[in-house]
């Protein structure tokens, strides 16, 4: 008999099995949260920043009016660090299980919630944006959340923006130094010590999707060439 028939057999781990398991539970989830909060601030501080905003957008973004903010899913990471001062921010996440872990992310930044996405939960969604925007909340919409296409824009967030009659300030990132996961929206994770460029603009409220999404690809386009340069 060969020995190795008589080595033990042990079952195969399954990581992912392991890992929903985890996941299931509560303190795992929040654990992770303060990781992504610490590890968004670590890239903050040690990196390099450039701001290129139109006039238009200055006083939304200083938190002195208030508006709809429009960042592409995949550029989600480092717009936590960037919000209004003294105005409060709601983000809209979506009702899948994986939003939960971004909504606590967000909660430690000060950032409200609202939970709900074009396809489960989108018109209740997008009465309580309504609903904050009348507060004087600020609310973040990803127009190409929560499952794309990548930077094609949906119509939600324009109807959001006209029922409160603010306008949509849009905005994106890029950093000399990141990686792209191989997700379907080319999620970037920016690294520490590198340059952050960041970008912001203004579109009414009246405007077609198709403006809105052209300039947002726009940005995104000019902040990526600018860290090569």
């Amino acid at each position: 008999m060969h020995f190795a028939n008589l080595l033990p057999v042990y079952p195969p781990i399954h990581m992912k099995k392991i890992f929903k398991q985890f996941y299931k539970n509560i303190a795992f989830r929040k654990a992770v949260c303060w990781l992504i909060t610490y590890y968004i601030k670590l890239v903050y501080y040690t990196s390099r920043k450039h701001i290129i905003m139109s006039e238009e957008a200055k006083p939304y973004v200083s938190g002195e009016k208030v508006a709809v903010f429009a960042f592409w899913h995949g550029r989600l990471l480092m717009m936590s660090m960037v919000k209004p001062k003294n105005r409060k921010m709601n983000v809209l996440i979506s009702t899948h299980r994986d939003g939960e872990i971004i909504s606590l992310a967000m909660e430690n930044f000060g950032l409200g919630t609202i939970r709900g996405s074009s396809t489960r939960g989108g018109s209740s969604a997008a009465i309580r944006c309504v609903k904050a925007l009348q507060m004087g909340e600020n609310v973040c919409i990803t127009p190409d959340g929560p499952k794309g296409p990548a930077m094609q824009a949906q119509p939600g967030i324009l109807s959001v923006a006209a029922m409160a009659q603010v306008p949509i300030i849009y905005a994106t990132y890029s950093s000399s130094l990141h990686k792209k996961m191989k997700s379907w929206d080319r999620f970037m994770v920016a690294l520490p010590f590198g340059t952050l460029y960041y970008k912001a603009g203004l579109v009414d409220a009246g405007s077609d999707v198709k403006h809105l999404e052209n300039l947002m690809k726009s940005a995104t386009e000019d902040v990526d060439r600018l860290i090569f340069s």
